[in-house]
């Protein structure tokens, strides 16, 4: 896959940022593919495993839920569209070309929890989205890792009625600043990992902002611009 726009060197980028994270308790897909690679095979013999999926097959029966994750360095947000969304993809592809999206990413401090409220509002009425992150979850994790690395997200669309994804790459305005201030504004608080943990924080989160677009300011925004096609199937290779 090719990555369109300025990238930021991987010393000034991605080691900071990750010193800034804390303690994975929830291993990202990465760690669970390496994982899955491991199995059966030797520890004191040289080998190399190579696992080949569609990014779309890691919804599954996810529908109108936005799901974030940095698989071998690529962030991505995969989405699939239910039919109570959109009746299909027609004209969606030409729609985000011409106007792109917007990612909102802010950081809460929910009594000794901290979320993440991530929001992607598509360039279509009513077509947002809103979710807790939270960034015990190496997922979650490697998204924003990979954002501010390489300044660039993919975004692969699907929709329950429609057989052909679409996928593009985005260049991220603004991801730095963004992500900055969602780091400066949970430092120092827990981070939920379980569903029980969750709930309270969720709920807490949800009644500050009863709409999904309350609370959407400027400095909060990742301006996602369309710069080419992104690779809908991701090649994972485990070496020993």
């Amino acid at each position: 896959m090719a990555w369109f726009g300025r990238k930021r060197s991987a010393s000034a980028a991605g080691s900071d940022l990750g010193a800034r994270m804390p303690p994975v308790t929830e291993p990202s897909k990465t760690e669970q593919y390496a994982e899955s690679g491991r199995l059966d095979r030797p520890a004191d013999e040289h080998w190399s495993h190579t696992q080949v999926f569609s990014y779309i097959e890691l919804l599954r029966d996810r529908y109108d839920a936005p799901l974030y994750v940095g698989v071998s360095g690529r962030p991505a947000i995969l989405l699939c569209l239910s039919g109570r969304m959109r009746a299909d993809l027609d004209g969606l592809d030409d729609l985000i070309r011409r106007k792109g999206a917007d990612l909102f990413l802010q950081g809460h401090r929910l009594g000794r929890y901290a979320m993440v409220r991530a929001v992607l509002e598509l360039p279509e009425h009513e077509l947002i989205f809103e979710t807790p992150l939270t960034l015990a979850h190496g997922d979650v994790q490697e998204f924003l890792t990979g954002a501010y690395r390489e300044e660039a997200i993919e975004l692969h669309l699907a929709h329950v009625r429609d057989a052909r994804p679409l996928a593009f790459t985005c260049r991220a305005a603004g991801v730095h600043q963004v992500v900055d201030a969602v780091l400066d504004a949970v430092h120092g608080l827990d981070h939920p990992t379980t569903h029980a943990e969750q709930a309270a924080p969720t709920a807490e989160m949800e009644a500050r902002f009863p709409r999904i677009s309350d609370g959407l300011t400027g400095r909060t925004r990742i301006r996602l611009t369309v710069t080419g096609p992104a690779d809908g199937v991701m090649t994972v290779l485990t070496r020993h």
